[in-house]
């Protein structure tokens, strides 16, 4: 299901922003690749594609998308979605990376969207303050790594694919390779070059991502370690505090 929800008339606006509840399934309208793009989710999980790379945002996390991005948004379950849709002349002067990057948000920020949503009943000043103190906000939010590389090479993608949709096999990268009609040596080349990680940087990374997605709709900790391959919860545990610094308890705790 398609839903035109956050396009707002007025294009020369410095700062626009929609906030509302989305439902599971919802595949949101195409964003205004003119002006760079501030997407959030709380209160559930979106996943967000731009050619053949995946974010996977759980609840109060968000995307920073450059002027040009063309993103695909999957609203995974029911979620309250902000977009900040901001004029080029205003973004070039946040210092944020010229490629999608995931932020952490902060209820400063989600505050804001909210009383953004009403600016019609607004008075202009009060808006461009409230647009000065969000671009503030967002030039200062942190960047965790959720990013789950892509790769335009048919070998590596069909692995990925494999993967994705089976993440608990622990085949070796000989197997893996087999599948795809290429040799280890070469497949390992080729996730290097593609990703700019090793394939089992980019395995591990995957079953973190999924186990953040895992957590986010209230898996057990045994379940996910199942699901996704590893030997034990405890194996799950110790790989998931060296993608995250935490254990998932703590992340849970934390959100």
């Amino acid at each position: 299901m398609t839903k035109d929800v956050y396009f707002q008339p007025n294009p020369r606006a410095g700062v626009i922003a929609w906030s509302g509840v989305l439902e599971k399934g919802t595949r949101p309208a195409a964003q205004d690749t003119s002006r760079a793009q501030v997407l959030f989710c709380y209160d559930g999980l979106m996943r967000i594609e731009a050619d053949a790379d995946r974010w996977f945002i759980p609840d109060r996390f968000g995307i920073w998308l450059p002027q040009g991005s063309k993103v695909s948004v999957d609203v995974a379950q029911r979620i309250e979605f902000q977009s900040f849709s901001l004029h080029t002349r205003l973004a070039q002067h946040l210092g944020m990376p010229d490629r999608p990057t995931v932020l952490r948000a902060t209820p400063l920020i989600r505050g804001i969207g909210r009383r953004l949503m009403d600016a019609d009943a607004l008075p202009a000043a009060v808006q461009r303050r409230l647009g000065t103190v969000a671009l503030d906000e967002i030039a200062r939010l942190e960047h965790p790594d959720m990013h789950l590389p892509g790769s335009g090479d048919m070998r590596v993608s069909a692995v990925m694919s494999h993967l994705l949709a089976h993440p608990h096999d622990a085949s070796s990268l000989a197997t893996l390779a087999a599948r795809v009609g290429a040799s280890e040596r070469t497949l390992s080349r080729l996730f290097q070059a593609e990703t700019g990680m090793s394939w089992r940087a980019w395995r591990d990374r995957m079953r973190f991502v999924l186990a953040l997605e895992a957590l986010q709709i209230g898996r057990k900790t045994t379940e996910i370690a199942d699901r996704l391959g590893y030997s034990s919860p405890s194996a799950f545990v110790t790989a998931f505090r060296r993608q995250s610094g935490m254990t998932p308890t703590q992340w849970r705790h934390q959100r």
